[in-house]
């Protein structure tokens, strides 16, 4: 347990005590799944009734942008749920490092679960075995979201990004990438998105990294109770969040090892007919849309891989997806023609 983790109980029951009641009880810490950030859920408990949260911490010492900045999902968060689309409801936020040394935001803890993309047992298992029915009801989730008025609603949040500057982006991460990552591939692969990138995007609110296990299900039926994790959202082209869902559920995408784990398997050819009949839109560069989310993966995924190799950020998982890096910017080539 780190001294951050140690120090975490009195500081959330003085907390409870001070925001919530004198009276409240903490109990329940345990760290939460698949964050950027420092995540936790607790327990609070009053003389009337007992509320499961969720708080998650910007990493103390690390500078505030995208996924570290925490309080810039503030106001994300509740323009999101002002205009009834499913998030996890704000209940508190904080820029003052008095309270936990950090920012720091807390949300009510959703109950149900993901549908969990390599560990079935994580998450809710599908009535009858079938993802199909979840997955579209995801779809049709981040299509309300794509549909969101972000110019009225979240005037002056974030600047809009444009693919150029993502494409380059994520190429100064590929260069920095594990030697053994395919990095030719990967090269070759951003060069034949910029000569076939679309005339024209549609620009909104994306998520950033929308896969089901990041969509929390209700457990009984299976309907959509919130979209979380939006470290990474942003303002720019909405498709880049089918292409990713696309790709992450596409075994062709990933090693065979890799591959063979997958438990939501489902045909791109599916995920396009259900968001165009859930948007209203055809998706005429839908394969764009996938090899670009294969190059970003990759990129990210190589990048990550030589991280944990020389020991700044350990994580074994990155070993397991190494093998996949090579077979994403293939994917990727294949679906641009290149």
């Amino acid at each position: 347990m780190s001294a951050f983790e140690d120090s975490l109980r009195p500081r959330l029951q003085h907390w409870a005590e001070e925001i919530v009641t004198p009276e409240s009880t903490v109990s329940d810490i345990a760290p939460m799944p698949g964050h950027a950030g420092l995540s936790f859920g607790f327990t609070v408990h009053g003389a009337d009734e007992s509320r499961r949260l969720v708080i998650r911490f910007a990493p103390p010492g690390v500078t505030r942008r995208g996924n570290t900045d925490v309080l810039r999902q503030v106001p994300l968060i509740g323009a999101l749920e002002a205009a009834g689309l499913p998030v996890a409801p704000l209940v508190w936020s904080t820029d003052d490092p008095a309270w936990f040394g950090t920012d720091a935001i807390v949300q009510t803890f959703v109950t149900g679960g993901p549908l969990h993309m390599y560990e079935r047992s994580a998450g809710v298992v599908p009535i009858d075995g079938d993802p199909v029915p979840y997955v579209k009801r995801a779809i049709e989730a981040i299509a309300r979201v794509h549909r969101f008025d972000w110019t009225s609603q979240l005037a002056g949040w974030e600047t809009p990004r444009t693919m150029p500057d993502e494409l380059d982006f994520w190429e100064r991460l590929l260069d920095r990438a594990a030697e053994d990552a395919g990095i030719a591939d990967g090269r070759r692969l951003v060069q034949a998105l910029r000569r076939a990138e679309p005339d024209r995007h549609e620009i909104g609110l994306f998520h950033g990294d929308y896969q089901t296990n990041n969509v929390v299900f209700d457990a009984v039926d299976g309907h959509v109770l919130a979209i979380v994790d939006w470290e990474i959202a942003g303002i720019g082209p909405v498709d880049v969040d089918i292409g990713w869902l696309s790709m992450m559920t596409d075994i062709e995408a990933w090693e065979k090892r890799r591959a063979a784990m997958l438990q939501v398997r489902i045909d791109p050819a599916d995920i396009r007919g259900w968001y165009e009949a859930a948007s209203g839109r055809d998706l005429v560069d839908f394969d764009w849309y996938r090899a670009y989310a294969c190059f970003r993966y990759g990129s990210i995924a190589g990048f990550n891989v030589r991280l944990h190799r020389n020991g700044r950020r350990v994580d074994p998982e990155n070993e397991r997806i190494a093998p996949s890096v090579p077979t994403l910017f293939a994917r990727g080539l294949d679906l641009v023609g290149a």
